[in-house]
């Protein structure tokens, strides 16, 4: 696929074709708050310290509820699954309405970061890079952040089949696939066992990266929706998905989420729609007999 490459039509006031944010046309997230992918997005835009004013969240109802934007005032979402940050751009490729389009919330957050660690790109507030800033930082970020993908992708066939949120119930395939998450999570548990969490509490902003706020999403999501602290393992000898006796606990996941969860970024609004309304959780939290 082909893609266009930006030119700026008014150096003074864009990058690289795409307009600044600011108080007049803010760039537009299109979110379900209370959903995983999206709420992801949310928690980076706190820690990076962009406010609504440079990228407003267009919360959108639950499809359940009709799918539409509840700010009448902004235009109606785009096609495609949720989160999309809608971005002003003068350029052929801009809709109707003067914007393109970023889909995935991973790639909403790689394409943010290229703009928000320079001031004169229109960012008030960035707070460094979350991606590290040497080959080895980055690899490091990568490979925590690819297994807590990994993760969400692995979490989405134990709701399937075991849960009250799946369209059939297949219990022994719900506890098989948890057996690959917990597989993961030791994998993660590696990777964090000379890490600080300390330096993660409360507002303390130097040390968070890419791959913790994907690592927290999962975690959190997990628990606050579906009834299940993944962090907390037996403390018992079990067998692995290869046969393998190990022991399951992970110390550091548990020091992880615990610190992340102070962090203001952590904390949902009820108001703006970051809590799952009830009906949901009742569905998420209903579990087939024989799977936890």
């Amino acid at each position: 696929m082909a893609y266009n490459v930006f030119q700026p039509p008014k150096p003074v006031t864009t990058v690289a074709g795409v307009v600044a944010p600011s108080p007049t046309k803010p760039w537009l997230l299109y979110a379900y708050p209370w959903m995983p992918f999206p709420r992801r997005v949310i928690i980076y835009l706190r820690e990076k310290g962009i406010p609504e004013s440079q990228v407003k969240i267009a919360r959108v109802q639950d499809p359940k509820f009709g799918n539409n934007v509840m700010d009448t005032s902004l235009p109606p979402r785009p096609s495609g699954s949720l989160p999309i940050l809608a971005v002003p751009y003068e350029g052929q490729d801009a809709d109707e309405k003067g914007y393109i389009y970023i889909r995935q919330a991973n790639a909403i957050m790689y394409f943010l970061e290229e703009f928000c660690n320079d001031f004169q790109y229109g960012f008030t507030r960035p707070n460094g890079s979350f991606l590290g800033k040497t080959p080895l930082e980055r690899a490091r970020i990568a490979e925590v952040m690819c297994l807590a993908e990994e993760l969400m992708v692995a979490w989405n066939p134990v709701r399937t089949f075991g849960t009250g949120a799946g369209p059939i119930s297949i219990p022994e395939a719900s506890k098989e696939m948890l057996r690959w998450v917990r597989r993961a999570l030791g994998t993660v548990e590696h990777f964090l066992k000379d890490r600080d969490m300390m330096l993660l509490e409360g507002g303390k902003t130097l040390q968070v990266n890419m791959a913790d706020i994907v690592l927290y999403n999962f975690l959190e999501f997990v628990h606050d929706c579906y009834g299940v602290d993944m962090t907390l393992g037996s403390g018992e000898m079990v067998e692995d998905v290869y046969g393998r006796q190990v022991k399951e606990e992970f110390p550091k996941l548990v020091e992880f989420y615990q610190a992340f969860k102070t962090r203001g970024s952590a904390k949902r609004d009820v108001e703006k729609g970051e809590v799952a309304p009830e009906y949901a959780k009742n569905m998420m939290s209903k579990w087939a007999d024989g799977v936890l």
